[in-house]
């Protein structure tokens, strides 16, 4: 991730307590995302930033998700690429977007959700491509 948002102990929690971490998970994305909808980018980059992160973790770490948290690591995504954008740190929402990505690729399954992915996968090099204005129309 370009900009890392979790530190060392933030990390060993997630991978240790991963219940716990989905629970927390949920709740930064919902704040970040709240934030994002009133146009608080910097007040909404390390909700969005942790949750990425802390989801990514969960899923190379156990190599598994379900269809869910694919829709999760995508929202988040956008949210992030978006956020970045705002705050004129182009580089790092490009590189935020091409580890989500790479993490999906590395997650493909055609026998489980391999069609899901492939989805979220299209939709996030899309985004890549819209022009500025249109970004926070998601």
């Amino acid at each position: 991730m370009a900009l890392p948002f979790l530190c060392a102990r933030h990390k060993q929690h997630v991978l240790c307590q991963p219940e716990q971490a989905i629970i927390d998970i949920q709740n930064s994305q919902l704040t970040g995302e709240a934030l994002f909808k009133r146009y608080q980018f910097a007040q909404a980059l390390p909700y969005l930033g942790t949750a990425l992160e802390s989801i990514s973790l969960l899923a190379q770490m156990y190599k598994c998700v379900d269809k869910d948290q694919l829709i999760q690591i995508t929202s988040l995504t956008e949210c992030l690429y978006t956020t970045l954008h705002f705050l004129n740190e182009k580089s790092a929402a490009a590189s935020a977007l091409a580890h989500s990505i790479d993490l999906l690729y590395e997650l493909f399954n055609e026998e489980q959700h391999g069609d899901l992915i492939l989805t979220c996968i299209t939709q996030l090099k899309k985004l890549a491509l819209q022009p500025c204005a249109q970004l926070t129309e998601h």
